[in-house]
């Protein structure tokens, strides 16, 4: 793909999400070394670290969410809700943790034991409608517990996972791929 001018943003922006999908750390490292002229590995691994540890610093100037938040207000972004389904039943959510973070531990079908942190988030829809989201974190990112309480705002990136109960009513719950408390 390298040197398509046809390519359009979309198509850019969902090889750009595979990327983080697959690797986020690395892809982080690519944006500071590309913006900041850093090649270091050793320096790039510790500014990721101090990217995922400062929850108030964005890979984007906070400029640009007040320029996003202002076109919103004055109607010029209607494709862009709060909560926005992707391809894959992927989804971004901007909101706050709803009660209290419940981590228990389940164990696999090999009998091997791993952590899961349910938690549910509201955020709110173009037409101001609460909209809430159940959660789930395993394995490592069941730690999120550690980071997040009742009232935090979270930027989540996740997969809609959709399952029906024995009464033939469906549920939704969103699989945690990244995290980030604002």
């Amino acid at each position: 793909m390298k040197g398509d001018k046809n390519m359009d943003y979309k198509t850019m922006r969902n090889q750009i999400e595979d990327m983080v999908n697959d690797n986020h750390k690395d892809f982080v490292k690519a944006i500071i070394s590309m913006e900041k002229g850093i090649n270091d590995e050793s320096a790039l691994d510790k500014l990721y670290d101090a990217y995922m540890d400062n929850d108030g610093l964005n890979l984007l100037h906070e400029e640009f969410d007040y320029m996003i938040e202002d076109l919103r207000e004055q109607g010029q972004i209607k494709d862009l809700p709060y909560v926005q389904e992707e391809k894959d039943n992927l989804i971004n959510i901007v909101g706050n943790i709803v009660g209290e973070v419940d981590v228990v531990e389940r164990g696999n079908k090999n009998g091997e034991v791993f952590k899961v942190a349910n938690f549910s988030v509201v955020s709110k829809d173009d037409e101001g409608n609460k909209i809430y989201h159940n959660c789930s974190a395993y394995g490592e990112k069941s730690d999120i517990s550690k980071d997040f309480k009742q009232g935090d705002f979270v930027k989540l990136f996740g997969q809609i996972r959709t399952s029906i109960d024995d009464n033939g009513k469906e549920h939704s719950n969103i699989r945690i791929l990244f995290f980030k408390n604002c």
